[in-house]
């Protein structure tokens, strides 16, 4: 019974959540370019972005076929194996924009610095 109610606690807003930030990711590479002008720094920002949504799509699914309730799913039945479709789909990605999301931090850690 506890299980049913916790699927019912769960908002159906969860799944706006990734492509909102893909939506952030794009307002600030766009901001970046409007504002200086420089295309790579824009580039950076997006790609960037885009690797640390990735890498979290990546530990989500690995946490739902594994069996745990996560952000975008329960880990039960066959939530687990969207979960390994979610890692198929992702780790790719993620990978590929691994080090422009590296990139990224450091040029924010830098800023801050």
């Amino acid at each position: 019974m506890s299980g049913d109610a916790d699927l019912r606690r769960r908002s159906a807003w969860r799944l706006l959540v990734p492509p909102l930030a893909f939506g952030v990711a794009l307002a600030a590479a766009l901001a970046v370019r409007a504002i200086s002008g420089d295309a790579a720094t824009a580039a950076l920002v997006l790609s960037g972005g885009v690797g640390l949504i990735a890498l979290w799509a990546v530990l989500d699914g690995l946490r739902r076929a594994l069996g745990r309730s996560t952000y975008l799913g329960t880990g039960r039945g066959i939530d687990r194996l969207i979960g390994l479709v979610q890692i198929g789909a992702s780790t790719s990605l993620a990978f590929a924009f691994f080090p422009n999301a590296v990139a990224l931090l450091n040029t924010i850690v830098g800023l801050a610095s």
